[in-house]
């Protein structure tokens, strides 16, 4: 229980910091914002293993890179899934996905 807590409070703060970073992402409130986390959690953890079984091949071919789209598609479905949330334009689904693991990546090895 306690590291799905911190999954939570990790990934809430990292979405809220890359909102305030980017013009292009908008997060209306702290009950979205939470929505949003658990939402973006679920995707993660079921429909991205299946997208990157599916995409392996392209994934090999570009070196990894595919994988950046792959986190971009799954964030963007996670926005259109909740209300109150925007992220305009495909490209800044990839920045924001970018700056997310960034983000995320500094505040784990901070608080874990």
């Amino acid at each position: 229980m306690k590291k799905i807590s911190l999954f939570i409070v990790i990934n809430a703060i990292s979405l809220y910091l890359v909102s305030n970073l980017m013009d292009s992402m908008y997060i209306g409130s702290l009950k979205s914002l939470l929505i949003l986390t658990i939402i973006l959690g679920l995707l993660n953890s079921t429909i991205k293993p299946i997208l990157k079984f599916l995409s392996f091949p392209i994934t090999f071919l570009t070196l990894g890179l595919f994988s950046l789209v792959i986190n971009a598609l799954v964030l963007k479905l996670s926005f259109m899934i909740v209300s109150n949330v925007a992220l305009y334009g495909f490209f800044s689904a990839i920045w924001a996905s970018i700056l997310l693991s960034i983000v995320n990546a500094v505040l784990y090895s901070i608080l874990d």
